[in-house]
C-alpha cells in the first residue's frame, strides 16, 4: 500500500508539503494500530455488534474501511505523471543504491523501523530488569511509546507545514539520542517513561521525512525509489536479533546501545 500510495500522493500535493501529508498518513495508520486490540476486545465482550465473529469482527471492520477507500480513490480523478522510457529492471532498481543519498535514506528507514520494533520489545524489559516490575505492569511502556508516536505524527503534520523538514528531522534525531542516553543513566520509573515517550515522539516523523526527500531527489524514478524505501522496513527483523544478542551479553543496556 505504501509503495504505491506514496508516489501517487506526490502527484497531487505541493512538493514542499509532501512530508507533512505523508506524516498525516502515518497518523491515521497509527490510529488503526492503536485501536485494533480494543476493537477485538469489544468484539469478544459483545459490546459492539459482532455478528457471532467475536474478535474476528476486527477484520470485517477494517476490510469495509479499505473497500470504501479503494472505491473512493477509484472515483477520484488524478492526473498522474507518465513514465518515460521502459520500466526499470530488478537490477536497475537496486543499482540506485549506488547513489550515496539514496543509500543513506534506505539505511535511515532501516534504523527507523529498527528503533520502532526495538523500543517496543525492549522498553518493558528495561522496567522489569531495573525496577523488578511484572510483565503486566511493564507492558504499559509499549502503550506509552505508541501514544507519543501517534501524537508525534499528528503534531508533525502541522509542524512540517511551517518548519523545514531538515530542521525538524534534526530535532527528532536529537530527541531520540537524548532519550537513549537517558535509558543508560536513569533507574527511576518516571524518568524511564519520559525517555520512552521522547523516543516515540522523535521517531514518529522520521519515515515520512526520509521517504519524501528520497522521492523528490529523483522524481523520474519515484516508483523504483518507493519500492526500495519500503524494502528498508526489514530493519525491523535485523535490529531485534542484534539487540537480543547484546542484552544476553550485558543486559538491556546492551540492547539500548
Amino acid at each position: 500500500m505504501q509503495t504505491s500510495l506514496n508516489p501517487l500522493l506526490s502527484n497531487i500535493v505541493n512538493t514542499g508539503k509532501l512530508a507533512s501529508y505523508l506524516t498525516f498518513g502515518q497518523f491515521v495508520k497509527a490510529i488503526a494500530s492503536f485501536l485494533a486490540p480494543y476493537i477485538a476486545m469489544w468484539g469478544v465482550a459483545q459490546t459492539i455488534p459482532s455478528f457471532g465473529m467475536e474478535w474476528r469482527v476486527l477484520f470485517f471492520i477494517y476490510m469495509s474501511i479499505a473497500a470504501l477507500a479503494i472505491v473512493w480513490l477509484n472515483m477520484t480523478s488524478i492526473q498522474e505523471e507518465r513514465e518515460e522510457g521502459r520500466p526499470s529492471t530488478f537490477k536497475e532498481c537496486f543499482s540506485l543504491l549506488r547513489r550515496p543519498f539514496i543509500l543513506l535514506c534506505f539505511l535511515g528507514i532501516m534504523c527507523h523501523v529498527g528503533i520502532d520494533v526495538g523500543t517496543n520489545t525492549t522498553a518493558p524489559k528495561i522496567l522489569m530488569e531495573r525496577l523488578s516490575m511484572t510483565l503486566a505492569d511493564a507492558g504499559f511502556a509499549t502503550s506509552l511509546y505508541f501514544i507519543f508516536r501517534t501524537a508525534g505524527c499528528f503534531l508533525g503534520a502541522f509542524i512540517l507545514q511551517r518548519v523545514s523538514a531538515k530542521i525538524f528531522f534534526a530535532i527528532s534525531v536529537i530527541c531520540m539520542l537524548v532519550a537513549m542516553v537517558g535509558l543508560f543513566i536513569f533507574n527511576e520509573k518516571m524518568m524511564i517513561y519520559a525517555c520512552i515517550a521522547l523516543i516515540g515522539f522523535g521517531n514518529s516523523n522520521i519515515f515520512p521525512i526520509i521517504f519524501s526527500k528520497a522521492l523528490l531527489s529523483m522524481p523520474q524514478k519515484k516508483n523504483e525509489i518507493s519500492g526500495l524505501m519500503i524494502m528498508g522496513l526489514f530493519g525491523g527483523t535485523i535490529f531485534p536479533i542484534a539487540m537480543g544478542m547484546a542484552s544476553d551479553a550485558v543486559g538491556q543496556s546492551g540492547a539500548v546501545a
